[in-house]
């Protein structure tokens, strides 16, 4: 028993890579972030995601990064664009520094890009650069372009500003036509007056306009 306990007690090690490429393997889970909100992929989806970003990494290098990032910098630059999230079940190393979540942005025509390294749900660090020795994202780009839905709402939304814009329109028609109206209406009781004035007492024509 003391024996068994030993090599229970004994912690995990962790795994230790020079290159990202040779991670990819032990992603579980490949999910996309779209403007600071997380895409859910189906099963499908994110094995075309799981392939997109494993072609995207085919004979890239990973090199030394100067860029750091702090955990609030990070969460306001995820809020304008596309990012594909690799998150893991346990922690690696990539050249000494660690991380359980890897972030990157979609540009298509980048040639290189950071990771953003996660530990425990902060993004903080020093980050790794990826060099795509040559070629650029569009590819990937054009595949996380297919797996994000359409919305729906945003056309509505589209379609309700434009209702709404329509039936301004015709308010202020209606408003419009009603001012007429009753400017008509106005000058016609003030003309009747006028001609009452007149009929009635000829003489009195001080008070016509003139």
């Amino acid at each position: 028993m003391k024996f068994l306990f030993f090599f229970v007690g004994v912690p995990m090690m962790i795994m230790s890579f020079f290159e990202v490429v040779d991670v990819l393997p032990y992603v579980q889970s490949f999910d996309l972030i779209v403007n600071g909100h997380q895409i859910e992929l189906s099963e499908q989806q994110q094995t075309t995601l799981q392939e997109g970003v494993q072609e995207l990494f085919e004979n890239s290098l990973t090199m030394p990064a100067f860029a750091v990032t702090f955990d609030e910098i990070f969460k306001e630059e995820i809020q304008d664009g596309t990012f594909v999230l690799m998150k893991f079940d346990r922690v690696f190393k990539v050249n000494e520094l660690p991380f359980d979540e890897l972030v990157f942005k979609v540009q298509p025509d980048f040639q290189g890009f950071n990771l953003y390294r996660g530990m425990r749900g902060i993004f903080q660090g020093r980050c790794i650069y990826i060099d795509l020795n040559g070629k650029d994202m569009q590819a990937l780009a054009d595949c996380v372009k297919a797996l994000i839905p359409v919305n729906e709402g945003v056309e509505q939304g589209v379609n309700n500003i434009d209702n709404g814009i329509e039936n301004d329109i015709e308010k202020g028609e209606t408003q419009h036509d009603d001012d007429i109206t009753n400017d008509e209406n106005v000058t016609d009781d003030k003309l009747n007056e006028e001609q009452n004035v007149v009929f009635n007492n000829p003489e009195n024509t001080e008070n016509l306009p003139k």
